[in-house]
């Protein structure tokens, strides 16, 4: 199937002037990020050992004609290369996040988007859906925001191979249709997943939602009179909802479940505090500043790719400005300063005092000043982040990181 798929892609980009339409478009960009760690040597002093990694992307799109269009977006992430020779080899790793193509059909009251795919198509959870059937503003939150591809945060992932069916509805800021696509997540199991998603955009509202059910094809009854062995449903839905704009006093809110199991000999649901995903967030606009208070509690995955955090529960405080100059360039200044709690979730609430006391102690505090601006035609982004417990605790080289980031549009 990936064969296939990759040839019919290969064959449209290779033929692509038969069609006196065609134009390409196109995003990439890079990110540096540099770390300490101590480290003890054989005769047990403490040395410093800087971290340097960079992680780039490229996402394109090709426009064979005005109602057919495809996409590939890939990523790579490199290991340390202080360490090494410069012009050497360095490990990394290299992913193809997407490759699509869609054909779009005008109706007298909808235009019809018929999408086949490989990877991860249009995530729950970022507002790409949103940007690319809407033509809107990006409204995910800053919290999850990325510096690499187009997607943030994800609540779950459309991933695999599969096929899509869009309505965009005319008289109504309306988009509906399901999503078919099977993937290989668990090691042992294919899972056949059926997706439903609705969104709509309206002045002081934006919703984005999504539910499905994944069957994983059992093999253990190889062999057999079967056609398909299901023991077992994994139920998973996801929405983004944001009441307001951008240049209003608003609430950002996002609730995710993901693989939630129902059992062919239970009629329970199965579900993990670490498969569900909540972010509850209050905008609110200052004459030309923007203050942003964010309660989370987020699947460890979901953690581990995220810019500004390092936990599973927290509160976030993000006070930012939009409207600042500098030799007549704009640019936007602001800080990240966060609690967080690792290894908790919202059900350990309950006993929140045990968080800063003893054996149980878990909380850490960061502070994360950021920057970005217009350069030459694209955006440089940087941030430094100090880890004020590490910093003050241990080597304080350790509770210091930064990042510096470029990308721009073609």
């Amino acid at each position: 199937m990936k064969r296939l798929f990759l040839s019919i892609i290969v064959t449209l980009f290779c033929f692509s002037e038969i069609f006196a339409s065609s134009f390409f478009t196109g995003y990439a960009g890079g990110k540096f990020e540099y770390t300490a760690d101590a480290v003890t040597d054989d005769e047990e002093k403490t040395k410093y050992d800087p971290n340097l990694k960079l992680q780039a992307f490229f996402a394109g799109q090709f426009n064979f004609t005005p109602n057919l269009w495809g996409r590939m977006e890939f990523s790579i992430d490199t290991e340390d290369f202080i360490n090494q020779t410069l012009f050497s080899a360095t490990e990394s790793d290299f992913q193809v996040d997407e490759i699509s193509l869609t054909v779009r059909s005008m109706g007298l009251s909808f235009a019809n988007y018929f999408s086949t795919f490989m990877g991860t198509y249009d995530p729950i959870g970022s507002d790409v859906f949103l940007q690319r059937y809407f033509s809107i503003e990006k409204i995910a939150s800053e919290l999850t925001n990325s510096w690499l591809g187009l997607a943030g945060s994800i609540l779950y992932p459309h991933f695999g191979i599969g096929i899509s069916d869009i309505l965009r509805f005319y008289a109504q800021p309306i988009a509906i249709g399901p999503y078919i696509y099977l993937n290989h997540e668990d090691e042992s199991y294919y899972v056949i997943n059926a997706d439903l998603r609705a969104a709509c955009n309206y002045r002081f509202f934006t919703a984005d939602f999504a539910c499905g059910l994944g069957a994983p094809i059992s093999d253990k009854y190889k062999g057999q009179d079967v056609l398909i062995a299901i023991e077992s449903l994994y139920w998973h839905c996801g929405t983004t909802i944001l009441i307001g704009n951008n240049y209003t006093q608003s609430l950002f809110l996002q609730a995710g479940l993901f693989n939630a199991e129902f059992g062919a000999s239970s009629n329970t649901l199965n579900s993990s505090p670490d498969d569900i995903y909540l972010l509850i967030e209050p905008r609110f606009t200052i004459k030309n500043s923007h203050l942003n208070i964010t309660a989370y509690s987020l699947p460890s995955s979901t953690v581990e790719d995220l810019l500004y955090l390092d936990d599973t529960l927290g509160i976030n405080i993000n006070l930012y400005s939009e409207a600042l100059k500098m030799n007549g360039t704009p640019f936007k200044l602001g800080c990240h300063t966060t609690l967080s709690f690792s290894e908790k979730t919202f059900l350990n609430l309950a006993e929140f005092t045990t968080f800063f006391v003893g054996d149980t102690k878990c909380f850490n505090v960061n502070i994360i000043p950021y920057f970005s601006t217009q350069f030459l035609s694209g955006e440089i982004n940087a941030l430094l982040k100090v880890e004020c417990l590490d910093f003050v605790k241990g080597q304080w080289y350790e509770g210091i990181s930064a990042n510096l980031g470029y990308k721009c549009s073609f």
